[in-house]
């Protein structure tokens, strides 16, 4: 995989511990002229910005000979600075540092620290002024629009920054035109037309997670979209309070390993404590981090990426809910609708975000008030129905319900699918 990494202009002037001056816009209520903290802030027109260039800093995609090796690939830019700022106000910040971007990261580290401290202090002025009931957070914002390098006389002098675009993904592909086995076919269309939405949702999560550094979601994202792909699951099969109870009952149901329970609770654990995703971890990591641009994340996640827990789990659930049948017991026709005759079944259907569908869900028509001959009857109508023998019937449950007539209750009914 093509590594390309940030590049910069080399000059004699460029040496180790560099001085330079970055100069951010910035926007507030209330902008106090003058040095602040690190910094200052200071009014630039915008003819000089102009005559500046000033420009946000975006990152570009690679070109050159590395990149045209490839026929075919999937990159994506390292940072892209989504907001447009008009201000006629300045944030400049002075650093020494190695090279450009290393400036640029620990200038922003400053600046985003300040301007998080002027939104609070601008709250702080408005219930001062108008009472302790007034006022609301609002965040000052800023963009960074130019890096220069100093000499020893605070002269400055255009660097050009330039943050190429980061891996290669896919080089070469595709391999070949047609499935390794025959009978991947038929399995994409049985999943592509299955519907059902606890299996839909936790794909979609799973496939935005593995996407997530591309299209550049924060890692705490990636990180929340790939447990999701998981606790989804999970939370579907047992209604247990404790997530690590509820995966102790999901194991034996769907086949989950020891080694992929150890790897799932390892995953909450980072998730729920201490990898400053879903709750704040003990203390801010980055900080102690040297400067950088693009500025790294607290976020540490064990899972994601090009992870195989969480689709061994999904695929370990299809298999396990496309033999999973739920049953409406209900009385037979007395106006002589053929459809509903004694230990007949007919399908229910429902309207879902794909339409109609009847998703294993049947009604079983019977007029047997015994309850164990019921469940003998639907366990034999059923085998005969699907053409099965009655030892791939696996499971057969009475679901909870207020109802106190037993043929008003609803059962689940369970085919092994792993034949």
């Amino acid at each position: 995989m093509l590594q390309v990494e940030e590049s910069y202009i080399e000059t004699d002037q460029v040496n180790a511990m560099s001085k330079y001056r970055i100069y951010a816009l910035i926007l507030g209520e209330t902008l106090p002229e003058g040095k602040i903290f690190e910094c200052e802030i200071k009014k630039i027109d915008f003819d000089k910005q102009a005559k500046r260039k000033f420009s946000p800093i975006q990152s570009v995609f690679s070109e050159g000979e590395d990149v045209d090796y490839y026929k075919t690939y999937v990159t994506s830019l390292r940072y892209v600075d989504p907001i447009k700022i008009k201000s006629e106000y300045v944030i400049v910040c002075d650093i020494e540092e190695d090279k450009p971007g290393d400036a640029l990261g620990g200038a922003i580290k400053t600046i985003d620290r300040i301007t998080r401290f002027l939104s609070l202090a601008c709250l702080e002025d408005v219930k001062r002024k108008f009472g302790r009931n007034r006022g609301s957070f609002e965040p000052y914002v800023y963009q960074v629009n130019k890096i220069y390098l100093l000499d020893g006389n605070d002269k400055e002098s255009d660097v050009e920054y330039k943050l190429e675009s980061g891996h290669m993904y896919l080089p070469n592909r595709p391999e070949q035109t047609e499935w390794r086995d025959s009978g991947t076919g038929k399995f994409l269309d049985e999943i592509y037309n299955f519907h059902d939405e606890i299996f839909e949702r936790a794909l979609k999560y799973l496939y935005r997670s593995s996407v997530g550094y591309l299209v550049l979601d924060s890692n705490e994202k990636i990180a929340l979209d790939h447990f999701k792909s998981i606790e989804i699951v999970i939370n579907s099969l047992s209604k247990k309070r404790e997530f690590k109870e509820r995966l102790g009952e999901a194991v034996s149901k769907i086949g989950i390993t020891p080694e992929e329970k150890k790897r799932i609770e390892n995953f909450w654990d980072d998730r729920s404590k201490y990898g400053d995703i879903a709750h704040p971890s003990l203390f801010d990591e980055v900080e102690r981090y040297p400067n950088q641009f693009p500025i790294p994340s607290n976020a540490r996640y064990s899972g994601g990426g090009f992870d195989s827990i969480a689709p061994s789990i999904l695929l370990k659930y299809y298999q396990y809910i496309k033999g999973v049948f739920i049953v409406d017991i209900d009385e037979p026709s007395s106006q002589g609708d053929s459809s509903s005759k004694e230990g007949q079944f007919s399908r229910v259907y429902e309207i879902s975000l794909w339409g109609t569908i009847h998703h294993n869900h049947l009604f079983y028509y019977t007029s047997e008030k015994n309850k164990q001959k019921l469940i003998l009857n639907l366990k034999k109508a059923f085998a005969r129905e699907y053409k099965l023998t009655d030892d791939l019937i696996v499971e057969i449950e009475i679901l909870p319900s207020k109802k106190g007539v037993f043929r008003e209750r609803r059962i689940k009914l369970r085919v092994c699918t792993t034949t």
